[in-house]
């Protein structure tokens, strides 16, 4: 398994480290979330994607779902699945593709060679996507967000995007005997507490609390760093002091051998 998160900018200064929307590419043929997935790359590597898992409907999580859609359709008969609960597939659908803020794929689809089909999948579902298995899991924000449990012969890799303090995902993740890795959501510095409270997000006061519930000695890495207090935070994680915690970049590949 290979995990890479994709960028939202290339900075001036040549640093890809801004992730100011979220999309994490997996085995170069799934995505998890499409905030920047649209942007990424050429054509061709957009094209590879096949299914695309959406945590939650917030705006930096599906903003370029339309536009990616777009650069993965060949007219053929085969299309990119998009998966998520029901709140999620009813939002692309009223919200996404109402021919308002976009074109109707999903009706368009019925009459003519597909440009995407729609999947329910719930928290407390698995499911076979392209040689992993895949697991869904409820955490705490402030609409319905999914975490995704990934695995394939090579052990377990846990991706938990924004989420509040929250208490299901490490139940799960204390029952595995294969976890390789977690990647945790780190958003606020601990100054902006409040702000995270309200919004279902964490700090790196609260990141370290979290990570008191899970058992296994993983490495985790943070990301979904707000921009512009980026370098706030990662000081603060820093300061944590805890060598299984390392930062994610962008536009690196993580992986884990079969």
């Amino acid at each position: 398994m290979k995990i890479t998160l994709l960028p939202s900018t290339l900075h001036p200064s040549g640093a890809t480290d801004f992730q100011y929307a979220s999309s994490y590419l997996v085995n170069d043929s799934i995505a998890i979330d499409a905030g920047t997935l649209g942007f990424y790359g050429s054509v061709q590597q957009q094209e590879k994607v096949r299914h695309v898992l959406i945590t939650h409907t917030h705006i930096d999580h599906i903003a370029t779902l339309p536009i990616f859609i777009e650069n993965a359709y060949t007219a053929g008969p085969e299309c990119v699945t998009v998966h998520g609960s029901q709140t999620v597939l009813d939002c692309l659908q009223n919200d996404v593709f109402n021919n308002r803020l976009w074109p109707d794929f999903i009706e368009l689809s019925k009459h003519m060679p597909p440009f995407l089909k729609l999947s329910v999948f719930e928290p407390g579902e698995t499911r076979e996507i392209d040689g992993l298995r895949v697991e869904a899991i409820a955490i705490d924000h402030v609409v319905p967000t999914s975490a995704f449990l990934l695995t394939d012969s090579g052990g377990s890799v846990l991706l938990v995007t924004d989420t509040g303090p929250t208490e299901a995902v490490w139940f799960r993740a204390n029952q595995l005997t294969d976890l390789r890795a977690v990647f945790l959501e780190v958003t606020f510095p601990n100054s902006m507490g409040y702000l995270a409270g309200v919004s279902r997000h964490l700090t790196p006061d609260s990141f370290a609390g979290e990570l008191l519930k899970l058992k296994h000695k993983v490495p985790v890495y943070a990301i979904h760093l707000k921009g512009r207090m980026r370098q706030r935070v990662v000081d603060e994680i820093v300061e944590l002091d805890n060598p299984l915690v390392k930062v994610a970049e962008t536009l690196t590949q993580y992986g884990w051998k079969t």
